[in-house]
């Protein structure tokens, strides 16, 4: 099962106006944040995909199975909701289950990580906005998703 599923957050983290924020409860809604991550790294920032990612037009990894997937949804536009805004959030527990943290493979975070035995870490990664939607609404909207996410 998704991480998030089962740990009692409720569905809406948040909201401002017809945009709300809250977690991918479905594995359509991850493919949605992938879609929108490849239509911002890819098609806008000209990141260049693997092969796979061209072909499906989503942004993947094996980290998104492990990840809880934040999402700023606007429900007025044309009466069906898109999702304009993403985050992935992965917790130490979880990383320590799956694959460790993704930072990890970049950075060598082993010293930050003992240096702080006593907490839990959260990795935050794959942010992105579409480009009309980025302003300060859905950007307080993230936050708040996250805060909430953090204090359950």
């Amino acid at each position: 099962p998704h991480p998030a599923r089962n740990r009692g957050l409720g569905p809406t983290l948040g909201r401002i106006g017809s945009l709300e924020v809250r977690l991918a409860t479905t594995a359509g809604e991850i493919r949605r944040a992938q879609r929108l991550r490849f239509e911002v790294f890819y098609d806008e920032m000209d990141a260049v995909p693997s092969a796979a990612a061209r072909l499906a037009r989503r942004d993947f990894d094996g980290f998104d199975a492990a990840c809880d997937h934040l999402l700023v949804i606007d429900h007025g536009v044309g009466g069906k909701p898109v999702v304009v805004g993403t985050y992935r959030l992965l917790r130490q527990e979880v990383a320590e289950r799956a694959f460790g943290f993704y930072t990890a493979d970049e950075y060598d975070i082993a010293p930050v990580m003992r240096a702080h035995a006593g907490l839990r870490f959260l990795e935050l990664g794959r942010s992105c906005v579409l480009k009309d939607y980025r302003n300060k609404r859905t950007v307080e909207l993230l936050w708040q998703g996250i805060w909430a996410y953090v204090l359950h």
